[in-house]
Order: C-alpha cells, then structure tokens, then sequence
C-alpha cells in the first residue's frame, strides 16, 4: 500500500482546511474594501452642502411644551417615565424637562433638544414628531 493511499483522508483535510482559510481571507478583504468604500461615501454624504436636514430646527423644538419636574411631578407627565430614555439618568427636582407631541413622552429638555436636532422622530416610540407650530397652520 503506497504512502499516499494511507493518508488520503490527511490530505483531504488539509487541503480542505487551507481552502477554508484562503476563502475567509478573501472574503474578508472583500468585506474591508466594500466597508471601506461605504464608510467614504458616507463622510462625502455628511460633509456635503446638498444633504437633507433630518432633525427640526431650533424654533420648532422650542416650541415643544417645556416644565420643571418639582411643579409637574404630581400630574405625572407623559406616560409616567421617571428617568430619560436618551442620558438614562433619572429625572430630578428642578431639571426641565420637554414634552414630545403627539405621543406625550417626556426627556430632559436638553437631551431631547440635541436628539430631535438630528433625527425628527421621538425617542421611544420612534413617531414623527410634529412641530406644534406646523399644526396651528393647519
């Protein structure tokens, strides 16, 4: 019985494994260039003059209704978090806090300011937010 016929099965496995090993490198690389490609077009995207604004602008934000948590606590605003979906600190005595029409959730008056000015959608719930003073338009 000749060396080659012994060890068959050795061989295949090798060769198996160094086909596996080549075909993930390829595919990693292919992945690398492709993300890297990605990631160039999205710095282009975001430093371009001609991209849409995603978020509100400042007037609509503030027209959104704003309170301190100390006079509002006992009328539980919004659907009764107690602490901010967007820093996840809980709300304390004093802080001033923002309402989000039309889904009524409440956040720290800043964070969600910083939130709605890049995307226009609530935090939780993800609802379009509508700038109130749009709707008196209506």
């Amino acid at each position: 019985m000749s060396y080659f016929r012994r060890n068959e099965g050795t061989i295949l496995f090798v060769f198996a494994i160094i086909g596996f090993i080549a075909f993930y490198c390829i595919n990693y690389y292919i992945r690398r260039c492709r993300d890297r490609d990605v990631a160039e077009d999205t710095a282009e995207a975001e430093l371009s003059p001609r991209r849409a604004q995603r978020g509100l602008d400042a007037e609509s934000i503030e027209s959104f209704p704003s309170f301190i948590y100390t006079e509002a606590r006992g009328i539980e605003p919004g659907i009764g978090e107690l602490e901010c979906v967007v820093c996840l600190n809980e709300f304390r005595d004093n802080e001033t806090l923002r309402l989000v029409p039309p889904c009524v959730h409440v956040f720290h008056a800043d964070c969600v300011d910083i939130w709605l000015s890049y995307r226009s959608t609530c935090p939780i719930c993800r609802t379009d937010v509508v700038p109130l003073s749009s709707l008196i338009h209506l």
